[in-house]
């Protein structure tokens, strides 16, 4: 049974294998049963991309973070937004 559920994913396998599959090897087995689903299944295809685009873009940019200087919101707009909160709504 285990190993027909790892040959014949669900979406929600499917995706946790991709994001697995992103940090190590993923077993042969673990391979096929996503493959065979990926041939089938494009929302899951999709997500595959997003997913790589994503670790690509972080670790393109990863110097970036880094460098990155906190930014502070200016007491006027503090007071705009206070002001906004305490506002009844319409």
């Amino acid at each position: 049974m285990k190993l027909l559920k790892t040959l014949f994913p669900s979406c929600r396998e499917a995706a946790r294998l991709q994001s697995e599959g992103l940090d190590h090897a993923l077993s042969f087995f673990q391979r096929a049963g996503l493959g065979l689903h990926l041939l089938v299944c494009s929302w899951c295809r999709r997500y595959g991309k997003q997913i790589r685009f994503m670790k690509g873009a972080v670790h393109e940019r990863a110097d970036a973070v880094h460098e990155a200087e906190p930014q502070a919101l200016s007491k006027e707009a503090k007071e705009r937004m206070k002001r906004s909160f305490q506002e009844p709504s319409k």
